[in-house]
């Protein structure tokens, strides 16, 4: 049976073009990455005191007046100037965001997180629409020119709306990032693709250059100016070949497969293959625009689009709600951001060899387990008087829930990626980001409810971790299966041939009756 999967056997399954296309795709994250987590390095509080202010001029004794004391002298006088420690430069210090105004911080994290949630809705039609291309790099000049304009902000209102547009270019990076690769490659490569621990690395990077900047704007033009070059890339990574032969634009396709042939050293192959299969599947069903209601309108898609939305709410809860609150723990902020990126690389390689050997639910389930155990373990400790023990266990524990549900997303994303056809592929990915982003919306307001009632961000981390465990079972497996690109019967019928009778089964059940569609 005529498969793409066997055109990209030929051209090179793994070759030299999919490496650098890899590479490119995995460090444009750093943008993205810088991006998110600024405002871990940008909500932290240092010390302050409430200062007098006698002729226009403050003045003020640590002695006399306590820290963090949010008025003056018999507590009659609210406190309308500040002193703060000079060992960070913040959005905080910068703007006073402590007493009455101490609710910023989160909330423009979580508008942030709301840009995302929008741009994950947009760029998953956008890019089903006119391709994965235009939307990868319009996201990264959005975060190049969002950053340059925030470092000069004149107010915090001002700096919140230009997050909401950080935001929205992570939305449309994060939808499309994966999709762009996974389409050139087969199914034992995909874990590769997912589950590489750039991420890890950047995070690890951020917290150095956040040590060595200090300085929230300093940070906005580091991230922008490291953008800039892979604007360049523009010029190699291509258009996903599999969109334009969903899409019925033949030739574009043909010409896709001929430049990565050439990059892999490998001869242009039967280019006959590609029009037999418009001539024996694609033309069966004319080029149509997909939505989500064409997902959601079959019964078993539904049913396991909705149980993946929580799923992929409960990573962006736990995940952001941790991140955010890295600055409420004890110890450098600094040292526990580099921690948790040196730890999560060798995380993120050990699913590789898992996600090929137990499949990715399995590996899904191990680390939402490890996460929800250790997130118990922080928040009870809450419960024991303040000491350095405490505070030490504390911590390992908060990094290693908070690395094992950083791991939790190459698997989802996997099972995710290879659960939906080519045509609504990232629809469906879009929407289940937009899922995570909601639940990274709420994570930040965890942190500054973790503020008034300790450890209550880490019960609820711990228990949709739990529930996430349970929601994952009735949900196929998907190891070890082709991608399939049309939302007809015949191709998955034809994509499950020389498979395992599993692997049959499965196709058909993920989407069954989908000429309904």
């Amino acid at each position: 049976m005529i498969q793409l999967e066997d055109l990209i056997q030929d051209i090179g399954e793994c070759g030299r073009y999919q490496v650098i296309l890899g590479l490119i795709v995995h460090s444009m994250k750093c943008v993205a990455c810088f991006s998110t987590f600024l405002m871990v390095y940008g909500a932290v509080t240092p010390d302050w005191w409430c200062v007098h202010d006698i002729g226009g001029l403050a003045n003020y004794t640590s002695e006399e007046i306590p820290s963090k004391a949010c008025s003056l002298g018999n507590g009659t006088a609210p406190c309308t100037h500040f002193k703060f420690e000079d060992t960070a430069h913040t959005v905080v210090t910068k703007w006073n965001l402590v007493c009455d105004n101490d609710w910023v911080p989160s909330t423009i994290t979580s508008l942030q997180m709301a840009g995302v949630f929008v741009g994950n809705v947009a760029c998953g039609h956008v890019a089903d629409l006119v391709g994965r291309k235009p939307p990868f790099f319009l996201a990264l000049l959005t975060l190049i020119i969002s950053n340059v304009i925030a470092a000069f902000s004149t107010s915090w209102i001002m700096f919140a709306v230009l997050r909401f547009f950080i935001g929205l270019g992570i939305g449309f990076q994060f939808t499309v990032q994966y999709n762009i690769v996974s389409e050139f490659t087969l199914a034992r490569w995909r874990t590769w693709i997912v589950a590489m621990p750039s991420w890890a690395i950047e995070v690890t990077i951020f917290a150095l250059v956040s040590w060595l900047v200090n300085d929230w704007q300093r940070l906005h033009f580091v991230t922008a100016a490291i953008g800039v070059p892979f604007l360049a890339a523009y010029w190699f990574v291509p258009e996903s070949f599999r969109w334009y032969v969903s899409h019925n634009r033949i030739k574009d396709a043909e010409n896709v497969i001929k430049r990565v042939a050439r990059v892999n050293g490998k001869q242009p192959p039967d280019m006959s293959i590609i029009s037999q299969m418009d001539m024996s599947v694609t033309s069966q069903l004319k080029d149509r625009k997909y939505s989500l209601f064409d997902v959601l309108k079959n019964k078993n898609s539904r049913k396991y689009t909705l149980l993946l939305a929580f799923v992929w709410m409960t990573l962006g809860l736990a995940e952001y709600g941790m991140q955010f609150g890295l600055s409420a723990l004890s110890g450098n902020i600094y040292i526990n951001m580099f921690v948790i990126g040196l730890i999560g690389s060798p995380a993120q390689l050990i699913q590789i060899p898992l996600q090929n050997r137990f499949g990715r639910k399995k590996t899904a389930t191990l680390f939402f387990v490890i996460c929800a155990v250790f997130a118990f373990v922080v928040a009870i400790t809450h419960y024991f008087p303040e000491t350095k023990v405490r505070n030490q266990l504390s911590n390992v524990a908060a990094i290693v829930s908070l690395t094992a549900i950083n791991a939790c997303w190459s698997p989802i994303q996997t099972l995710t990626i290879e659960l939906y056809p080519t045509v609504v592929r990232n629809i469906g990915y879009g929407f289940l980001n937009t899922m995570a982003r909601l639940g990274a919306i709420i994570g930040p307001q965890l942190v500054f409810l973790d503020t008034k009632v300790a450890g209550m961000m880490y019960w609820i981390c711990g228990v949709t971790a739990v529930v996430s465990i349970f929601v994952l079972l009735p949900i196929p497996e998907t190891r070890g299966v082709d991608l399939t690109d049309k939302l007809n019967k015949t191709d998955r019928v034809k994509a499950a041939m020389g498979k395992t009778v599993e692997m049959e089964v499965l196709h058909k059940e993920s989407f069954s009756s989908s000429t309904e569609l």
